[in-house]
């Protein structure tokens, strides 16, 4: 399990991080929590109560957003539903937070390795859309025909088969609208869109076979049944009007075509090429973070550049008495070595070096008070940051085992900064480990004695008195 609050890799088993000593009760329940969402999601997607699924699943994420097997599986989800926008998205976001070892790699490995069906599902999308806007201009003709493609394209397209049938209901041919609707439900048992329309169909249905909820029904099949159809027959003669009929059928088509579904064909064209279904809002935003870091980094390196030349200028400004020119040139040694190593790329300065040497001054015997404040300006930099890198190294070590090399790097942490309780507790600890029992009791003595309010004392409590008996 990784430490929310310091990202330290520990056991599962363990109710509070050693590193940081952040209680976990809390955050361990959380995860619990996502992970039961997680299963229940599971269990409605091997029925195929996919919207069940999505609604668990998401309760999941929203409790623990790196859960990337409940992401994968919604992403699973969406595309068998045909949502391939959603999935991928889903799929993108899973590798974010897992870059090794995920099976989202897998998903989206095979849906860009076949360029022909990626097509077909690029091409349901845009054909789909067409429809609805075919649909809200009224145009049903046109939408059926958009949409009867976009399920040979993408079988799976539930929201095609709900438009398709709903189409088919107002045109009153209810068959085919149920015939959709089975299609549907077939894909996803559950879903409340699907189930609300073939409730309407049954309600049609009955109305119809029900004399008295449909008495105009009844009256006009009485009506009808009442009246005898008479047969005659006379000649064909030959009819003009039917030519003509024709012909403005035939001009009518051609200005029908040519003011309404040309137009509508190029604004889609036009469409297309300017804009794309796909959601690049989490591209945008991830790039927005990036240079929002770029930002700040150049930011610390303008602030860093500042403080060399502040300390440059008081180097040259710094004038030395000339009997005491001895006394002052470790000084002089370690703020030349700052500016060399401040000059270097970040990854590649040795600030362990300069403190090393600064730590060798003698403070005492600085007479001068612009010698003075160079020398507290130098500390004040680079102690808390070899600090933590010698902590760091020494925590690394105690979780490895090698407890001399962590007494060696938790020593020097202590050197820089003696008011760092984690590195006098895990010097404590490293002794505990090793045998040493007087300095392991030493040491967490001045936890207990030094820092009262600190969250080490508790633990470091409990192991004294281990020690004791």
């Amino acid at each position: 399990m990784i430490c929310p609050n310091c990202g330290n890799n520990m056991s599962d088993k363990r109710k509070r991080c050693e590193r940081c000593g952040t209680d976990l009760t809390l955050y361990k329940k959380i995860l619990r929590t996502s992970n039961l969402y997680y299963n229940d999601g599971l269990a409605k997607a091997k029925v195929r109560d996919l919207s069940g699924a999505i609604k668990s699943l998401k309760s999941s994420l929203e409790l623990n957003k790196t859960n990337t097997d409940a992401r994968n599986l919604l992403g699973l989800i969406y595309f068998e539903m045909g949502e391939t926008v959603a999935a991928l998205s889903e799929w993108v976001i899973s590798k974010h937070f897992k870059a090794v070892d995920n099976d989202a790699d897998e998903y989206i490995n095979k849906v860009q390795s076949n360029p022909t069906k990626l097509d077909s599902l690029n091409q349901a999308i845009k054909r789909y859309n067409n429809a609805l806007t075919f649909s809200k201009q009224g145009s049903d003709d046109l939408a059926m025909i958009q949409l009867k493609k976009v399920t040979q394209l993408n079988p799976h397209f539930i929201r095609a088969y709900q438009l398709l049938a709903l189409l088919y209901m107002k045109a009153g041919d209810n068959e085919r609208a149920k015939k959709c609707l089975i299609k549907a439900g077939k894909i996803d048992v559950s879903n409340t869109t699907t189930l609300r329309y073939m409730r309407e169909l049954e309600v049609a249905a009955a109305a119809q076979k029900d004399p008295d909820s449909n008495p105009e029904a009844e009256q006009s099949s009485s009506i009808a049944s009442t009246i005898m159809p008479i047969s005659s027959y006379k000649e064909d003669k030959p009819n003009i009007m039917a030519f003509v009929n024709l012909v403005i059928g035939v001009i009518i088509g051609v200005a029908v075509t040519a003011f309404l579904v040309i137009p509508s064909i190029k604004k889609d064209m036009t469409a297309d090429q300017n804009s794309s279904y796909v959601d690049y809002n989490s591209g945008l935003a991830g790039q927005q973070d990036k240079d929002q870091k770029i930002k700040q980094l150049q930011q610390d390196n303008d602030g860093l550049n500042k403080k060399v030349d502040q300390l440059q200028t008081e180097i040259d400004n710094f004038q030395v008495p000339d009997d005491k020119t001895a006394l002052y040139e470790p000084l002089f040694d370690v703020a030349n070595q700052y500016n060399a190593e401040m000059a270097k790329p970040e990854k590649d300065r040795d600030f362990t070096a300069i403190a090393d040497k600064l730590l060798a001054v003698d403070e005492t015997k600085l007479e001068s008070a612009s010698a003075k404040t160079l020398y507290d300006n130098m500390k004040s930099a680079m102690y808390p940051i070899v600090t933590l890198i010698h902590y760091t190294n020494g925590h690394d070590k105690y979780s490895a085992g090698k407890y001399a090399d962590a007494i060696t790097e938790l020593k020097k942490a202590i050197d820089f900064d003696p008011q760092n309780v984690d590195a006098i507790y895990f010097m404590a600890r490293s002794y505990d480990r090793s045998g040493d029992v007087v300095n392991a009791t030493t040491y967490y003595n001045q936890v207990i004695n030094n820092f009262p309010n600190s969250k080490r004392v508790p633990d470091a409590k409990n192991f004294l008195n281990l020690l004791k008996k």
